[in-house]
């Protein structure tokens, strides 16, 4: 497994408080109980949102959540720490519109990653912290204002070749293969396990530049080909993910510490990896060229994991990167605005 990053990658450390960036002795660990700061590695074109953020507080706790915008389809960062004089619990449970948020005990307090779904009306919604004080049941509550994602709308039809072609993905010769991947898919995604996420982030590229948006809708030629080709109509499709520029071999890294789960040549998507974060939470990576790392590999934010690639269902070399929590497709560069601290 390659663990390098090339030249123009450089790091930046933000505090978790986001009024510095200078790079802190902090980040190298937190066996004092305060928090590390984040390290966010980058192509120097890059430049990250600062994150909007929302304070509440009892006597005991102090919440802080951030997030790039507060907007459809971004990812938010919590920490739950304890006041000057306040009382810290050994379990909480943190409620987001009444579901349960899954939130990682550190030694300064505890913290979690979710996010808002694409589809969620813009508008208030509720977020509650419960926690046991010498036998009572304490509630700690606000509200967050959800804005529009401003996603875009393509109305250029696209001609995805041999995958927009009927007769060639309904071959029956390819049946055992999408079956295969089907459930490739479902066991890497089934992953079940404790948070990996430290304090470390890294953009996938060594460059950035964006050849389709998140969440951005676009509508796919199909014809049949008996004899002659025929145009036989279009389909429309969300984008779940972001497309990166990138010639063929050029490096992919891995945006946080995990583990691979799935390294495999796939019908769609290609050269797929696939890495589990903990807490239901994944990044995968779409029509490399090649896969550095195989499942099973624990791998660290910034490492080398494949190349750019044109692999499977695509019309020219590219990354697609996406970034899963709990179920839900979120932008990923959202993830890159914000603060996690160790």
């Amino acid at each position: 497994m390659k663990k390098k990053y090339i030249i123009p990658l450089f790091i930046i450390l933000f505090l978790a408080d986001c009024s510095s960036q200078t790079v802190d002795d902090s980040a190298k660990g937190n066996s004092s109980g305060k928090k590390a700061a984040t390290i966010l590695k980058k192509p120097a074109e890059f430049q990250p949102d600062q994150p909007k953020k929302i304070t509440f507080s009892n006597n005991d706790l102090k919440v802080t959540i951030y997030s790039k915008g507060f907007a459809q389809g971004d990812a938010i960062y919590t920490e739950i720490e304890k006041q000057e004089n306040g009382f810290i619990p050994e379990s909480l449970s943190f409620l987001y519109k009444e579901s349960k948020v899954p939130v990682t005990k550190t030694p300064w307090g505890f913290k979690s990653l979710w996010c808002i779904h694409p589809d969620q009306k813009p508008g208030k919604i509720s977020v509650s912290i419960n926690y046991k004080k010498d036998g009572k049941n304490i509630t700690l509550s606000s509200n967050i204002l959800i804005k529009k994602g401003g996603f875009l709308v393509s109305k250029t039809k696209l001609d995805l070749g041999n995958f927009s072609n009927k007769s060639y993905t309904g071959d029956s010769k390819f049946k055992e293969t999408i079956a295969e991947c089907t459930e490739l898919r479902k066991k890497a995604f089934g992953a079940v396990s404790e948070n990996k996420i430290q304090n470390t982030i890294s953009h996938p590229r060594d460059m950035h530049k964006i050849t389709s948006e998140f969440w951005k809708k676009r509508v796919y030629l199909t014809y049949q080909t008996k004899g002659k080709k025929k145009v036989t109509g279009s389909r429309s499709s969300i984008h779940r993910g972001l497309d990166l520029k990138g010639d063929v071999g050029a490096p992919v890294y891995a945006m946080i510490d995990g583990e691979v789960v799935l390294a495999h040549s796939m019908f769609y998507e290609g050269n797929m990896v696939v890495i589990d974060h903990g807490n239901q939470i994944f990044s995968y990576y779409q029509h490399l060229d090649s896969i550095s790392v195989k499942t099973g590999d624990i791998v660290k934010a910034g490492d080398t994991i494949g190349g750019v690639g044109a692999t499977g269902m695509v019309t020219g070399p590219h990354l697609h990167v996406a970034f899963v929590i709990q179920g839900v497709h979120i932008d990923p560069l959202s993830v890159l605005s914000l603060p996690i601290s160790k």
